[in-house]
């Protein structure tokens, strides 16, 4: 647990961003290759991962391990795990239909 760390991740794969916390800047500009804004107020943005998010992400070399990564370094509480396993299951379909 980083209680200094910006980023809350919830199971149903919504990204709560605390754009006061010292890393919000680095960690908005971390989710933008894999992760949707759907709300911006004043304190809180709210982000979400979805199938089309992270298919765009890989097709531009984005890996599901990226953005795992990425949630693990500026998560504040721990990345849940059916939030892990949607992630690899949804970014690892890319490229298997031609």
């Amino acid at each position: 647990m980083q209680l200094d760390n910006p980023l809350i991740v919830q199971g149903d794969r919504t990204l709560l961003l605390d754009v006061h916390a010292p890393l919000a800047a680095e960690c908005r500009d971390a989710l933008i290759p894999f992760a949707e804004l759907e709300r911006s107020p004043e304190h809180l943005h709210t982000y979400r991962i979805t199938p089309l998010s992270l298919w765009n992400a890989a097709s531009a070399g984005f890996t599901p391990e990226d953005a795992l990564a990425t949630l693990d370094r500026y998560s504040r509480y721990e990345v849940p795990q059916a939030v892990r396993f949607w992630v690899v299951e949804t970014a690892g379909r890319f490229g298997m239909l031609r």
